[in-house]
């Protein structure tokens, strides 16, 4: 998807969100809504979890993943180089070393079949012109019991209704896990059967 045009839709609109906002979304007025170690908790993370945070943005969920993988790894995934940046620069102030990056689609993850035990997307979602096959490219590279992870907000322009959600999932073959219904945040878990 292409970033908004013009300075007011940039900001409110559908798409993906720009790169010269970033400093938006960190914003410590989001923790009252989406505290980062809160939404990060529901992934279920082990330590030596492979982890991947699909629309990374600026990395405000990024330390507190990384904080919970002592022995594992964090993948920083976006369609935008200049987001990555950002969220690189957060971990390493942190002195996190356990993470790598990527950038390109998520409706084509430039990854092996099975090579995360956890995929997740915050207000990602709604941002991909293929839902669907952004889902699929999910499940496809969760290990057999993996889980994926989709948090959305309201108020995003971009947000993804929780049934349509639990539809895509079930259409790439992951199962329900649990769910954290909220009237400003909601947060579904999906498990890759075994």
């Amino acid at each position: 998807m292409k970033p908004r045009a013009g300075s007011w839709e940039r900001v409110r609109g559908p798409g993906m969100y720009p790169v010269e906002y970033a400093g938006w979304l960190l914003s410590p007025l989001r923790n009252l809504i989406a505290p980062a170690s809160r939404i990060v908790g529901r992934l279920a993370l082990k330590p030596g979890d492979r982890v991947l945070e699909t629309g990374c943005g600026p990395g405000y969920f990024s330390p507190a993943a990384a904080r919970r993988l002592p022995e594992g790894r964090l993948t920083l995934f976006d369609a935008q180089a200049g987001m990555i940046e950002i969220a690189v620069g957060r971990l390493k102030r942190r002195g996190f070393t356990n993470f790598e990056t990527s950038v390109g689609s998520a409706e084509r993850l430039p990854f092996a079949d099975a090579s995360f035990d956890v995929v997740f997307m915050i207000t990602v979602l709604g941002e991909t012109p293929d839902r669907a096959q952004a889902i699929s490219e999910a499940a496809r590279v969760l290990r057999r019991g993996g889980r994926l992870s989709i948090t959305e907000a309201a108020g995003d322009p971009d947000r993804v209704r929780p049934g349509e959600v639990a539809r895509l999932a079930g259409e790439a073959g992951l199962v329900a896990e649990h769910a954290w219904p909220g009237l400003l945040v909601t947060t579904a878990n999906y498990i890759r059967p075994a």
